[in-house]
């Protein structure tokens, strides 16, 4: 069967119980698309916003921002292997902390913060992968890591036990281990019970559909609205026009000289008219491919 020619993003609400690499396969096979890929997965119990890149989007991955938006819900008393509701109870405390509790201590993970991973986590240790190791009962540790917080809020008290709240942080935060600091901190001890990522980039709840949904427009070949151009999911990214000369230029993946030689600019969107071209950077004035989209 002949692949078919689809580039672009797209975002679907992941439901929970599956895992994000199960979605992308399923997307893959109904598509008919070999390349694919994303901007974090998601563990199976969490729901929300995954970013799926397919086609020539998948070399635009790095440059997608980074900042995602989550709410997740605390349950303070005990300890979970996996430092959410699937694994087994550790240890358990009589040290609840309460709503003001939670509050006062939040600007201690607001900013640039250690965290170590999970060790049920995909991160490698020694070349093996953590939760490989963790569910062969090896005692090992996680390498602290640096992520930012850009805010976390307290949002209301679910229970005795469970607290919801929000936070915006940066690529590569592990909200099992926010959970389980934010309890430490407060002298408890506490797990990860709810989890649903709001955004990605610029993508909100508003712009996600739901696996089934999406599965039932393609089987009605009503799905492409749902492909976002990869422009448009990169409009952060500062953008040049290319006439037809400079153009094939870039195509052919020759610097070009355009600007004042002491500009430097990291990323740009590069467009010939309305298409786009590629990704490059400024380097002393001059214009340097990155990625070429073929499209």
């Amino acid at each position: 069967m002949t692949e078919n020619k689809m580039d672009g993003w797209l975002f679907i609400d992941k439901p929970i119980g599956i895992s994000s690499f199960s979605v992308i396969r399923k997307i893959r096979r109904i598509l008919n698309i070999k390349k694919i890929g994303h901007a974090g997965t998601l563990d199976p119990f969490a729901t929300g916003a995954l970013g799926i890149a397919i086609g020539e989007a998948t070399k635009s991955i790095d440059y997608i921002s980074s900042i995602k938006e989550y709410e997740f819900n605390i349950t303070f008393g005990e300890s979970k292997t996996t430092e959410d509701l699937e694994g087994e109870t550790l240890e358990r405390t009589n040290k609840i902390p309460n709503e003001n509790d939670i509050k006062n201590i939040l600007d201690k993970f607001t900013g640039i913060i250690d965290q170590h991973p999970p060790k049920h986590s995909s991160i490698k240790i020694n070349g093996q992968r953590s939760y490989k190791l963790a569910r062969k009962d090896i005692n090992f540790k996680t390498k602290s890591r640096k992520v930012t917080i850009y805010e976390i809020n307290h949002i209301k008290q679910l229970n005795n036990y469970t607290h919801k709240l929000r936070v915006k942080c940066s690529s590569g935060t592990y909200i099992r281990s926010l959970g389980r600091d934010i309890a430490l901190r407060l002298n408890s001890l506490g797990y990860i019970s709810f989890l649903r990522r709001t955004k990605i980039s610029k993508i909100d709840e508003k712009g996600i559909i739901s696996l089934d949904k999406f599965l039932e427009l393609v089987h009605i070949g009503n799905h492409f609205k749902m492909v976002l151009p990869i422009e448009s999911v990169l409009d952060d990214i500062p953008a040049v026009y290319l006439k037809k000369e400079n153009a094939i230029k870039f195509r052919n993946g020759q610097v070009i000289s355009l600007f004042d030689k002491f500009s430097d600019v990291n990323t740009l969107l590069v467009y010939k008219e309305k298409k786009v071209l590629g990704l490059g950077k400024i380097e002393s004035g001059t214009l340097v491919p990155i990625r070429m989209f073929n499209i």
